[in-house]
């Protein structure tokens, strides 16, 4: 009788678990009284029914505890490895590597559950994750995880890193590269990387039921070597600038949830500090300044305490509010205005800048669905900010050898405001009908565009033509207006800077598919088209459009095989105007990028043995950029640019013994490049500039992994 009582319990929380508390207990006491012989009335097939997220307190049968997993071993023997290959993933040089994951769950009889995760531990891309909660009470979290970004390793300089950035004693200073006679000899390797690694910790508690507090606190690190470039005037030096930057920062929330009301409170913290703070390097070139300075990315923090809120006015209208407010500080010391004795400038008269960035951001969102089919949108938002720094007059210095006239630091206010309203309709024969119109204000201080309007509107429309087909349209026009030019600048007052100058844009979007459940066949063709033009911009960029397309296919053969592919191509074309000498345009710079790219995937389960699946993938991308200088009807072309790259994924899997599992993967790349600004630049190539001799990647990589995954 007991048993039977809980089973029909739990049918009755799985078919309406969010019954308010009363009916729950209305509904044991009816169950307490019902006979034996009513039960067995009803033949239920617990067979077939999934029960993995029935829960009952009450009952024998499901207090126990259950733990879950997985954990993955492998080696890894990577050949032809190089730094781009090995950016993100860590697999960089070739030889040997892990292949380590792990997934481990735990519920308990008194409602605990630990979670474990561990992703990539063999590699510099490794993440690991632990989460404990004490259901609907308390939890705890614990999170690492590491991230690489290899750029190059085939850089060469003569610089070494004591106390700053320093020449060999050796070296002997000339007034062009060709004249450095210990530059070959000098020259050491250097590996342009980095790597992230983050650590956070968080705990969330809930006092009642509809709330919860939540706190959290961050730190992360990232140190390597980065590509930069400092001058003297007419003489530049390509730089190994070292990275030790640092950020922590803490967060705190008040969430309440209910039916009708969700609304939460936040506080966060930011800091920022920078190992590095300031870049100095001994001069290769002879002069009057024996070494540079330059100051880095300064220190700083920043809070912000933020509110959102979700209400429901009603059961098919709710009103989403956000408001937020951020402080930002930074007072970093100043470096002086120049390393060359020969000036003599007075020191700042300032410790340190104190600057305080304040910004307020506010908006809200009403959505409703008045009616079957029918949805719409209105939203506004604005965001406005202040820059309050001391009143500085600073002096300028061109290349540590010339001071300009004093000029006055000012800071840089804006205000955004933007209104946006949507609508969508459905009809029960499957046209979709969909509208929009935006529009956006930008209010400016100190520059020389002190604001735009802008607006835009699209149109959508897609239909069901039968017998699976289905076209899809899409139109959008925008223009942008901009305020007349502020001339408090020494720029021309003909250039008008792309993202503040006025524009008028067209887009077009359209698609075909096709869809049929019955073959498992799956069709589509989409094409884009967008322009962007200048108006008023007599220099600068005039012109841009973008256009493309994109086919794709799947085949889904019964349940043991699928195939697909793709072939895509996409555009861009840009025309900048210029002028060597103001105001007058004289030249004309035009670039064409193209990338071609195409894909297939085949998935085979049982073949050719039992038990044994086979994953192909294969994908091919082109990549070209011509660019050209017309000048006086004399046109020059620039070498093309080029990007190939080629991959093949093959992976096998198959059971080994009971809950065992063994892969195999074999995994190809190659990648070729040319870029005229880096290949056949050597360091002594340019008289005025010093470089690192690096060439454009090129390499075939291959990979070879065995792994065994075992669950629990």
């Amino acid at each position: 009788m007991r048993e039977a009582v809980c089973r029909r319990l739990v049918e009755a929380l799985a078919v309406s678990a969010g019954e308010t508390l009363w009916r729950g207990l209305a509904a044991l006491s009816m169950l307490a009284a019902v006979p034996l012989a009513d039960a067995a009335e009803f033949a239920t097939n617990y067979a077939k029914a999934d029960t993995r997220r029935w829960s009952c307190r009450l009952c024998e049968f499901d207090r126990a505890s259950a733990q879950a997993g997985a954990f993955t071993a492998g080696a890894m023997e990577s050949k032809g490895g190089e730094a781009r290959f090995g950016r993100d993933n860590g697999i960089d040089r070739s030889g040997g590597h892990l292949d380590l994951n792990a997934d481990y769950q735990l519920t308990t009889v008194s409602g605990w559950l630990m979670e474990l995760t561990g992703r990539n531990l063999g590699l510099d891309s490794r993440a690991a994750a632990l989460r404990l909660e004490k259901r609907r009470r308390y939890g705890l979290r614990a999170r690492y995880r590491e991230t690489p970004r290899n750029r190059s390793d085939d850089g060469r300089s003569p610089f070494v890193r004591m106390d700053g950035l320093q020449l060999p004693h050796a070296w002997v200073p000339a007034f062009s590269t060709s004249g450095m006679t210990q530059l070959s000899e000098s020259g050491r390797t250097v590996k342009l990387s980095s790597k992230r690694r983050r650590s956070e910790l968080g705990a969330w508690f809930k006092p009642l039921p509809a709330l919860t507090l939540e706190a959290g606190y961050f730190h992360e690190r990232k140190r390597g070597i980065q590509e930069t470039s400092r001058d003297f005037l007419y003489q530049a030096t390509v730089l190994p600038q070292p990275i030790d930057y640092r950020i922590e920062g803490a967060d705190t929330r008040l969430r309440y949830v209910s039916q009708r009301l969700s609304a939460a409170i936040s506080y966060a913290h930011r800091r920022f500090d920078n190992g590095e703070r300031e870049l100095v390097w001994d001069n290769p070139y002879a002069g009057s300044t024996a070494r540079g300075r330059s100051a880095t990315a300064p220190a700083n923090q920043a809070s912000t305490l933020s509110f959102v809120s979700r209400l429901r006015l009603h059961r098919s209208t709710r009103l989403n509010l956000s408001l937020a407010r951020t402080e930002a500080k930074q007072n970093a010391p100043f470096v002086p205005y120049t390393s060359n004795a020969d000036l003599d400038l007075a020191p700042i008269g300032e410790p340190g800048l104190g600057a305080n960035r304040e910004s307020l951001s506010a908006a809200a969102n009403l959505v409703s669905r008045p009616r079957k089919g029918l949805r719409l949108s209105l939203a506004h938002g604005v965001v406005e900010r202040t820059d309050r720094r001391r009143a500085l007059t600073l002096t300028p210095v061109l290349g540590d050898l010339f001071a300009t006239a004093p000029v006055q630091a000012v800071g840089y206010d804006y205000r955004r405001a933007s209104t946006e309203f949507n609508l969508r309709y459905g009809l029960p024969d499957g046209t979709r009908f969909a509208a929009g119109f935006r529009n956006r204000e930008h209010r400016r201080s100190n520059l020389e565009i002190a604001g735009n309007d802008e607006r835009r509107g699209w149109l959508e429309a897609s239909r069901e033509l039968g017998a699976g087909w289905r076209l899809s349209l899409r139109h959008a026009r925008g223009s942008r207006d901009a305020s007349e030019f502020v001339a408090n600048t020494a720029n021309n007052s003909l250039t008008r800077r792309h993202y503040q100058a006025a524009r008028r844009e067209r887009e077009w979007r359209g698609g075909l598919r096709f869809d049929s459940a019955s073959s498992g066949l799956s069709v589509g063709l989409d094409a884009n088209l967008r322009r962007f033009s200048y108006p008023d911009s007599l220099l600068g960029l005039k012109r841009d459009r973008s256009s493309g397309w994109l086919a794709d296919v799947a085949h889904a053969v019964g349940d043991r095989m699928s195939l697909s592919g793709f072939f895509g191509v996409q555009w861009r074309k840009a025309t900048t105007a210029g002028s060597v000498a103001f105001p007058e345009r004289e030249w004309s710079y035009a670039t064409d990028d193209r990338v071609r790219s195409a894909g297939g995937r085949l998935a085979v389960k049982d073949f050719p043995l039992p038990s044994l699946d086979l994953r192909l993938e294969y994908a091919h991308s082109d990549g070209a950029g011509d660019y050209a200088t017309t000048f006086e009807s004399a046109t020059a072309d620039f070498p093309r640019l080029i990007s190939q790259h080629r991959s093949l994924d093959v992976r096998l899997q198959t059971a080994w013994r009971w809950k065992s599992k063994v892969a195999l993967r074999y995994y190809y790349e190659r990648y070729r490049a040319a870029d005229w600004a880096i290949d056949g630049v050597g360091q002594d190539a340019i008289r005025n500039v010093l470089a690192f001799g690096r060439a454009s990647p090129r390499y075939r990589n291959h990979l070879l992994a065995v792994s065994l995954r075992r669950e629990l």
